[in-house]
C-alpha cells in the first residue's frame, strides 16, 4: 500500500492531550530512524522553522 498501514486508535478530545500523544509518537517516529535520517529531518524542520520566522519578521516591517 505505498508505504502505508491502515490502524485503529482512539484520540482524545482534549486539545493538550492530543498534542502531548502527538509528540510522544514524534519522538517514537524519529527514534526508528538510522541517523542519518534523524540528522536530514533535524536540518530540514530547524531550517523550516528558521525561514518561518524570517518571513513573520518580514512582514512586520
Amino acid at each position: 500500500m505505498n508505504g502505508l498501514r491502515p490502524a485503529l486508535g482512539v484520540e482524545p478530545t482534549d486539545d493538550y492531550e492530543k498534542a502531548k500523544q502527538d509528540v510522544i509518537q514524534a519522538i517514537i517516529s524519529v527514534r526508528n530512524l538510522p541517523q542519518w535520517q534523524q540528522q536530514k529531518l533535524a536540518q530540514e524542520l530547524f531550517g523550516a522553522v528558521n525561514i518561518a520566522a524570517l518571513l513573520s519578521l518580514l512582514k512586520c516591517y
